[in-house]
């Protein structure tokens, strides 16, 4: 995983990045991902883009182009098998550009080395089997939260890992910190006509939560998983951190670790952190002849419902729906 400091030029339009614009006839997919053009689930005439995952209709986010902003709406996750769980949540700008403002997820125009802060709202809901309906759920609700994001230029070494048959360097990295107390972050990288081509999860190497009925002093949490941490590092060396399968009691690859510094907790200065999921190297990235088809219908919940019927805790609908002229 590399990035390289950004030239000193005009802002660009993100848009060229998040978009797969060189799919002009919504032929392909990379990585699974497909991003087109769609109308927007709350009713209103913002420009509305769905991108799909996992090759999947039911599995899909829902961001709004405005002037200013390119804003996330929908986090859609229904593409998980039967009994599973499945949820949705609902953005909102504290304040935002727009009739139906998600949160900010970039700023239409950027200079590589900028930040930005983006305070937004959030309901989420998750199906309930018994009732057959999206509930509210309380805890994963918030009424105010806060993501700082930056942006740069990124070089990716892909190996044999990109069969894609396109160039994907350079490409902007979005680095997004959502979690206040320093022990987390996310990167997305997006390649100008391609979309997003690459995705990674970062955690403090410190601070990671010992694994339940470990005697070795060595497991770890980390994400959904779990690694083997043989040291912390310190200033002059870096920390040794595997892959680590607990079921089999194996040790896996070196995992990457980085140097960073959060913006949440300056004071701490540069900490390490642990490459957990990295896309580009845990996966070949191939593009597929495929077109995602969906609608923003939720057919397991009732006949008709749709994301439009939704309820509203701490995020607010349209203007329109509100005088009730949306149909």
């Amino acid at each position: 995983m590399t990035s390289h400091a950004a030239p000193a030029d005009a802002p660009i339009d993100l848009l060229d990045y998040i978009l797969q614009k060189d799919d002009a006839h919504n032929e392909w997919t990379i990585g699974g991902t497909d991003v087109y053009a769609d109308k927007d689930p709350d009713g209103t005439g913002v420009q509305t883009f769905v991108l799909n995952k996992f090759s999947d209709a039911n599995c899909y986010e829902v961001y709004k182009a405005t002037e200013h902003e390119i804003q996330l709406r929908y986090e859609v996750m229904r593409c998980g098998k039967q009994n599973e769980e499945k949820w949705i949540r609902r953005f909102e700008e504290v304040n935002g550009e727009g009739a139906a403002p998600g949160c900010i997820w970039m700023k239409r125009f950027m200079k590589p080395g900028e930040g930005f802060l983006s305070t937004f709202r959030q309901d989420r809901f998750v199906f309930n089997p018994k009732t057959r309906k999206y509930e509210i759920d309380k805890n994963g609700s918030v009424k105010e939260q806060q993501t700082y994001a930056t942006i740069d230029w990124a070089t990716n070494d892909w190996g044999s890992h990109n069969k894609t048959g396109f160039a994907l360097n350079p490409a902007v990295r979005l680095t997004s910190e959502w979690q206040r107390e320093g022990l987390m972050f996310e990167l997305y990288d997006y390649a100008k006509g391609k979309g997003l081509i690459a995705w990674r999860w970062l955690e403090r190497v410190e601070s990671l939560r010992p694994a339940e009925g470990d005697k070795t002093g060595h497991v770890f949490h980390c994400e959904s998983g779990y690694v083997w941490r043989e040291s912390v590092g310190d200033e002059k060396h870096e920390p040794l951190v595997f892959q680590y399968d607990l079921d089999k009691a194996k040790k896996g690859r070196k995992l990457e670790v980085v140097k960073f510094t959060s913006h949440w907790k300056p004071e701490m200065g540069a900490r390490w952190y642990v490459v957990f999921r990295d896309s580009a190297r845990d996966h070949v990235l191939e593009r597929k002849n495929e077109r995602i088809e969906h609608s923003f219908a939720l057919p397991e919940w009732d006949t008709g419902k749709t994301l439009f019927d939704l309820p509203y805790l701490f995020t607010h609908p349209p203007e329109q729906k509100k005088t009730g002229s949306l149909k």
